[in-house]
């Protein structure tokens, strides 16, 4: 087993449902949450589009990292994500943030996520989960949030499992 960093948005429909449905899938297919941080709700990029809720989860799994994302991008399909174009609304999107200590590189797949350190509405759950230097960057989250904008990014009272 190793563990695995996802990062959970929404931005259309039921916003809650959908983090809940994906996270709940996760273990169906072969990822195990073991630590997840406060939804937040932040703006979206670019700005003519609905507020995400943003969320990161950690998970203990077999699979690759290849195998992984098509387990994400599995769920993204079921919870109703349909291609749409690069940063458009959406139902779900599930992103590889790190797999352990394992730097990818291949056609399909780049992890660490290669636009972790701009995105605060990323490293602000992130800073929840993983609290001390990031995989591979070296960094912690807290350290890359420093000189982002962060205004309108709020914690929610969401939760993706009751025992949270």
């Amino acid at each position: 087993m190793s563990e695995a960093i996802l990062a959970l948005g929404s931005n259309l429909g039921d916003r809650p449902t959908n983090l809940r449905a994906a996270f709940d899938l996760l273990e169906e297919l072969g990822a195990t949450p073991t630590r997840v941080s406060a939804v937040w709700d932040t703006p979206p990029f670019p700005p003519d589009q609905p507020r995400y809720l943003n969320a990161v989860v950690a998970v203990e799994t077999d699979l690759d990292p290849e195998a992984l994302l098509a387990v994400a991008k599995e769920i993204e399909h079921l919870l109703g994500r349909r291609p749409t174009g690069r940063w458009r609304p959406r139902p779900i999107d599930i992103d590889l943030l790190f797999c352990g200590e394992r730097e990818v590189a291949t056609e399909t797949l780049t992890v660490p996520h290669p636009r972790i350190a701009e995105r605060a509405f990323v490293l602000l759950p992130l800073a929840e989960v993983l609290e001390g230097p990031l995989p591979v960057l070296g960094r912690s989250a807290v350290d890359f949030l420093e000189g982002l904008d962060t205004a309108g990014h709020e914690r929610t009272g969401v939760r993706l499992r009751s025992s949270d």
